[in-house]
C-alpha cells in the first residue's frame, strides 16, 4: 500500500511541477507574429513532458518517457534507449501534426477577420 501511495504521490508531484513549468514556458513562447513557431514549440514541449512509458520490463509502472530514456542511457547504455524512444518520437510527430493543424486554424481565423 505504501508503494502505491509513493507511486501516485510521485506522479502527482511530477504533474504539478510540470504544470508550473509549462505555465512559465507558455508565457515565454508568446510570439504574436510567429504562429507556427509558437504552436510548434508548445506542442513539442507538452509531448516531451507528458509522454509516459513503462519504467520496467514487467510493464506495471509508468514514468515519463524522457526520464526513462535518460536513465536507460546512463545505466544500460545507448543500445537500450530505443524502448522508450519510439513512443516519444511518435508523440513528438503527433504533436507536430497538431501544431500544424492549430497554425492553419488560427491563420484561417485571422484571414476571416480581415475580410
Amino acid at each position: 500500500m505504501a508503494a502505491e501511495f509513493t507511486y501516485f504521490g510521485s506522479w502527482m508531484l511530477y504533474l504539478l511541477a510540470s504544470l508550473v513549468f509549462l505555465s512559465v514556458y507558455w508565457r515565454l513562447t508568446r510570439f504574436p507574429r510567429w504562429l507556427g513557431l509558437k504552436h510548434s514549440l508548445r506542442c513539442l514541449m507538452i509531448a516531451l513532458i507528458f509522454t509516459p512509458w513503462y519504467a520496467n520490463s514487467d510493464g506495471d509502472t509508468l514514468a515519463p518517457a524522457l526520464m526513462i530514456i535518460a536513465l536507460d542511457a546512463i545505466t544500460k547504455g545507448l543500445e537500450d534507449v530505443s524502448t522508450a524512444l519510439a513512443p516519444l518520437l511518435l508523440a513528438l510527430f503527433i504533436a507536430e501534426l497538431f501544431a500544424v493543424f492549430l497554425f492553419f486554424r488560427e491563420k484561417g481565423r485571422s484571414l476571416d477577420k480581415v475580410s
